[in-house]
């Protein structure tokens, strides 16, 4: 189910840490979609109660506000280009993806760049002085 928003509504879901994945643009709103995740499938109450209680031991995390601060920003700018685009929360990271081999991730540490040669290559030259002032930027290949 999509939705269509301006830039505030899409920078609250940010806030909110809330994954979204932009479709496009129609006039001055966002074409939004949450994030389709892990397909579920039925599971006896055995299994259910043995999962339930391995998720409640483990500690998550969430991202920090300057993680949120940077893909505010880098937001901001895929919109004004009219870019497709997902944000992805992590325990402490963030992930924007363009496509299956195009993404970036915030880390606490560092920028995790996949699929991209450097910082002047597509899509990265509109965002790359933003993320440089996160963290350092690591380009990885894309096993």
């Amino acid at each position: 189910m999509s939705e269509r928003l301006n830039l505030e509504n899409l920078l609250e879901k940010i806030r909110k840490i809330e994954n979204f994945e932009v479709l496009g643009y129609e006039g001055n709103d966002i074409v939004v979609s949450g994030v389709k995740g892990i397909v579920r499938m039925s599971l006896d109450d055995e299994v259910k109660k043995t999962l339930g209680e391995l998720k409640r031991r483990r500690p998550r995390g969430k991202p920090t506000d300057r993680q949120l601060r940077t893909i505010e920003e880098v937001v901001k700018i895929l919109i004004n280009n009219k870019i497709k685009f997902k944000i992805i929360f992590g325990p402490k990271e963030v992930i924007t993806r363009f496509d299956l081999d195009h993404y970036i991730r915030l880390t606490d540490k560092d920028v995790r760049i996949v699929g991209f040669k450097d910082e002047n290559d597509g899509i990265l030259r509109l965002i790359s002085s933003v993320l440089s002032r996160y963290g350092p930027l690591i380009f990885l290949k894309r096993l």
